[in-house]
């Protein structure tokens, strides 16, 4: 018989546990019940939408919800067209921006229907670079207006709001409503104007976070136990409380310029650049590429140091 020693007993390797990145500026998924709730409420709008369009345009008209999600604004309008009609309205008065996403035929094809015509856009009127007519602006307002007025109506039983119409813009470029890295709420649809019409990709996207403390002030309060309530509660007051204390890397600087590759690895010592930024111009405070406010240089001791100004301010 032979004796095995306890020296001689295999060894169990240790698990090591895996360090995965996390990045906390993307989205994460929706809470099941805040996804429902909200899809219910898109689609309510989707069919309160086609019955607004069929009554205006005297057209067999579709309007189906394909999703909704959260992203980064970046993201959203990344995955949008650079050329279209956007119109940028807020929840309430005074309240957070959302922003409404149609392609320019769709919309196009909508005012030749309200005009009497038969659905037919000329090329010249879909050209990029062409602006809206008097008449363009008027039509596309009182459509808009139905369209809100729709939306409005379909989130009253679940985050009440009363949209109110912003500006109506031809482009991207310019719309500010968000930082790029903030979280929205996007929900995404198809309508087809005219009985053979093919379907045309639109969007809505709201304020997330106000969105989901009006659901969760509607439908949270009687959820869930006792002890997930306080839970809740106590990782909340947590976040307010170590959030305001973090960390973040601010930066002063001018406006930046474009140089090529050549000029750059050409540059040695006694090169001048000549900078773009404007002598009486203050300098951009930023965090995270988003500029926060305006400052203009200066000395604190034997330290550089910045003063912060109204933006509008030039330095003295």
């Amino acid at each position: 018989m032979t004796v095995q020693s306890p020296s001689a007993a295999p060894r169990r390797k240790r698990r090591r546990g895996v360090v995965s990145e996390y990045d906390f500026t993307r989205p994460t998924a929706l809470a099941r019940e805040h996804s429902r709730a909200l899809e219910v409420a898109f689609e309510a709008f989707a069919r309160q939408f086609s019955t607004t369009l069929l009554t205006r345009l005297r057209q067999t008209c579709t309007v189906v919800c394909t999703g909704v999600g959260a992203r980064s604004f970046e993201d959203h309008l990344a995955g949008q067209p650079g050329q279209g009609i956007f119109l940028s309205f807020r929840t309430e008065a005074g309240g957070a921006s959302g922003l409404v996403v149609l392609e320019a035929s769709t919309v196009m094809t909508a005012l030749d229907f309200l005009l009497g015509g038969h659905g037919v856009v000329e090329p010249t009127v879909l050209n990029p670079e062409r602006e809206l007519t008097d008449i363009d602006n008027r039509l596309i307002e009182s459509l808009a207006g139905r369209l809100l007025s729709d939306l409005g109506t379909a989130f009253a039983g679940t985050v009440p709001m009363a949209p109110v119409l912003s500006e109506v813009d031809q482009t991207s470029q310019f719309l500010t409503m968000a930082a790029p890295a903030d979280v929205v709420l996007v929900a995404g649809f198809t309508v087809a104007l005219g009985e053979d019409a093919e379907p045309a990709d639109f969007s809505v996207m709201l304020p997330l976070n106000p969105v989901l403390a009006r659901l969760s002030e509607s439908r949270g309060a009687n959820d869930g136990s006792e002890e997930e309530r306080r839970t809740a509660a106590q990782a909340a007051d947590v976040l307010s409380r170590t959030v305001p204390e973090l960390p973040v890397d601010v930066s002063v600087r001018m406006t930046p310029m474009a140089l090529s590759v050549q000029a750059v690895t050409a540059l040695a010592v006694g090169d001048v650049l000549h900078l773009p930024h404007p002598t009486a111009r203050p300098l951009d405070v930023v965090t995270n590429d988003v500029a926060l406010a305006r400052a203009v240089p200066g000395t604190s001791g034997t330290r550089l140091a910045c003063l912060v100004v109204n933006p509008d301010e030039e330095t003295r």
